[in-house]
Formats: structure tokens, C-alpha cells, sequence
């Protein structure tokens, strides 16, 4: 529980940045309702990444990768509804 409430707090705290990363981040939710899945996505997968080896721009190929993404779910129906 504890990995959770911190994870919650990290993105509420990113969305309050006024940077292009506080408007990624602005009313961002945790979706994923198994411990034991938020554990394998923030420590096996994005704590083993070598951030610092990726080189580029990383902020704009994010920002594409969300757009492709957004997009990709629109056409198939995929994107939540508010």
C-alpha cells in the first residue's frame, strides 16, 4: 500500500509543475487496482531502465509517443469517456 500512495503523490506532484511535464502529468490517475502490477511496472520496469543512457530528446519523444498513443485509442474506440 505504501508503493501506492506514493505513486499517487508523484503524479499529483508532477501535475502541479509548470513545465510540458506538470501538463503530461495534470489530473493523471492510478488505474491499476493490483499491488502486485503497480510493483512490476514501477520497479521491474521503469526502475531497471538506465534513464541517464537515453540521450535525445527525451520530453518530445514522449510528447509523441502520448500523442500516437491518444490517437491510437481514439481509432479504436479505446479512449475514456469523461
Amino acid at each position: 500500500m505504501a508503493l501506492e500512495e506514493e505513486y499517487r503523490r508523484i503524479l499529483s506532484e508532477h501535475g502541479k509543475e509548470t513545465t510540458n511535464l506538470g501538463v503530461v502529468f495534470r489530473k493523471a490517475q492510478n488505474r491499476i487496482q493490483e499491488p502486485a502490477l503497480l510493483r512490476k511496472l514501477v520497479v521491474d520496469l521503469i526502475g531497471s531502465e538506465n534513464w541517464s543512457s537515453i540521450g535525445g530528446d527525451l520530453n518530445g519523444d514522449a510528447y509523441e509517443g502520448l500523442l500516437q498513443k491518444s490517437a491510437s485509442d481514439v481509432k479504436s474506440g479505446a479512449a475514456a469517456r469523461d
